[in-house]
């Protein structure tokens, strides 16, 4: 049986690939929903913080668990679960889950993460407990996901550059 995380790096993979239409989201205003200060050697590339604009906190259809969210940028909106990729120059998506004793997960916690900046793809992941699909990168026991509180805490929370095998550190509160 795959583990969870392979499905969340799974899942990412398509919901970058699968979208490249405009939004049906006939709303011109986009709520933050708070910001992710990034430190690490890939800032000088990725940048210092990410700012989540959009939220789908119900991604079981696109990552395949009822216990993950899916965070973005402002341009990036979710049409029935699909993402749509508002600049391929520059977007985020994180897929960020928290799984319960009921999920039958190999792992409790798990982030993949996929950020572009001027067009170049960055790919991160982390799980806790740390696993090879993982790349053995453990996110930390202060990230959360409380999808009851509407909160996705990220406390000097690790994950990896699945390519260089640089490490990130996220530190930011998403209220939804």
């Amino acid at each position: 049986m795959k583990t969870k995380c392979n499905i969340l790096k799974i899942a990412l993979i398509a919901l970058i690939m699968v979208s490249c239409s405009s939004s049906d989201d006939s709303s011109d205003t986009n709520s933050v929903f708070g910001t992710i200060q990034l430190s690490g050697s890939d800032t000088s590339e990725v940048g210092t913080s990410l700012v989540v604009g959009n939220i789908d906190e119900d991604a079981l259809d696109t990552t395949g668990t009822t216990s993950s969210v899916v965070l973005s940028d402002e341009n990036t909106t979710f049409n029935n679960g699909e993402p749509s990729i508002g600049d391929f120059l520059n977007a985020f998506v994180i897929v960020a889950a928290e799984f319960t004793v009921g999920d039958n997960a190999d792992v409790q916690k798990a982030i993949s993460m996929t950020i572009l900046k001027n067009g170049e793809e960055f790919s991160y992941v982390c799980s806790t407990p740390p696993t090879t699909s993982a790349d053995n990168t453990d996110c930390g026991s202060s990230f959360s996901v409380d999808k009851t509180a509407k909160q996705v805490v990220f406390s000097n929370t690790t994950v990896i550059n699945v390519d260089s095998g640089a490490i990130l550190t996220m530190n930011g509160t998403i209220n939804y």
